[in-house]
């Protein structure tokens, strides 16, 4: 080999080395920033799910003005979640609450802070409305529970108790415990 030859082997060798340092610098400026633990992944604005039951009838629905999934404990957080339980009768349960959670399967929504439940008068007869704290939504098994005070309020009736269940199937609250009301007489004196 001459002289010549060994120093293009010597520059083409050099160049490959110096190729192979320029592209690992590049690889390492270039690495994606890393996913907070602690933080959220993604999030929605003004989200708006439908969930249909197998016939294509709205089972719940669940608005929120902000949904955020954190990927630490794989939970969905929402701000001011608003719930409409729709049943094959076409009576409408619906929650408003502060903020609320869910795993991302959604088979239970954990409404927190200030919770308020409505039902139109078209199947009882009377609406009816609750406030509460803390309720745990079942909305696939159309139950909601909490330990905490509720105040349930009818056309003539306020009943205050500590714990309630509700079965929006069978249109039926279950006080727990510490039971107080109220019940307004009729108009014309006799109640």
């Amino acid at each position: 080999m001459n002289l010549k030859q060994f120093g293009l082997l010597v520059l083409l060798l050099l160049s490959v080395i110096g190729t192979g340092w320029f592209l690992d610098k590049q690889d390492a400026s270039q690495q994606p920033a890393s996913v907070s633990t602690t933080g959220p992944d993604s999030f929605v604005r003004d989200i708006d799910l439908a969930v249909m039951d197998e016939n294509g009838h709205l089972k719940y629905q669940v608005r929120a003005e902000h949904m955020a999934h954190f990927p630490n404990d794989d939970m969905l957080k929402l701000s001011r979640p608003d719930i409409d339980i729709v049943r094959t009768d076409g009576a409408v349960w619906h929650i408003k609450a502060e903020r609320g959670k869910t795993s991302t399967s959604g088979d239970r929504l954990w409404l927190l802070g200030e919770v308020d439940i409505h039902h139109s008068a078209t199947t009882t007869g009377s609406d009816i409305h609750v406030s509460t704290s803390d309720l745990l939504v079942k909305p696939e098994d159309e139950l909601a529970e909490t330990e905490n005070a509720a105040t349930i309020t009818g056309d003539r009736y306020v009943i205050n108790a500590v714990g309630l269940k509700a079965d929006f199937r069978t249109h039926t609250l279950e006080l727990l415990s510490r039971v107080r009301g109220t019940i307004e007489g009729s108009s014309d004196g006799t109640g």
